[in-house]
């Protein structure tokens, strides 16, 4: 099935939020709602199969202490995809010590917000990040129109999918009969 991603003018940047707490889940979502498209993951496996999939995200706000993927696997996931490298993230830690902020910093985050946070303060923060953003994914994945657009992703799918079953057909033994 082939959805149109076609992005409008007035439709919002879409979020993906990670946090395990479904507190604080929820206090982003009913703060951010009214300017995102918002989606939410609990855990770290669970956000990278909705990166990897379709949906297309403008921004990621994720927490640093995830289970099984934390905050930072997630953005280096983020940072070595092609298709995903250009999504701006911020992270947000109940770390207060600046050695885990340069961390994050240098392995592709682009801001840090502490625990306890003002809800009003991660908003400005992810529109100011939305702004500086090289190549913003809704306005980039968007710009070709649907054909345009479809195409080079059908093209390197197969590529990949042919590339594999090749290396399969290599490494199987010939049979013989007898």
């Amino acid at each position: 099935m082939i959805r149109n991603f076609t992005l409008q003018m007035n439709s919002k940047p879409r979020l993906l939020i990670v946090d395990g707490n479904p507190f604080i889940a929820g206090i982003l979502v009913e703060n951010l709602k009214s300017d995102f498209a918002i989606s939410v993951a609990n855990t770290g496996p669970e956000a990278v199969r909705l990166l990897t999939q379709e949906n297309r995200y403008d921004c990621v706000l994720t927490e640093l202490n995830l289970p099984f993927v934390n905050g930072l696997e997630l953005t280096k996931l983020i940072r070595n995809n092609r298709f995903l490298c250009n999504i701006p993230v911020l992270v947000l830690s109940s770390a207060t010590d600046s050695e885990t902020r340069i961390q994050c910093l240098n392995n592709g985050v682009d801001d840090f917000a502490s625990k306890p946070f003002n809800p009003l303060e991660i908003r400005a923060k992810l529109h100011a990040l939305l702004r500086r953003a090289v190549a913003p994914v809704y306005e980039s994945a968007y710009s070709q129109p649907d054909s345009a657009r479809l195409l080079p992703d059908i093209k390197s799918f197969w590529q990949q999918k042919t590339r594999v079953l090749s290396m399969i057909r290599r490494s199987d033994p010939v049979k013989q009969s007898a």
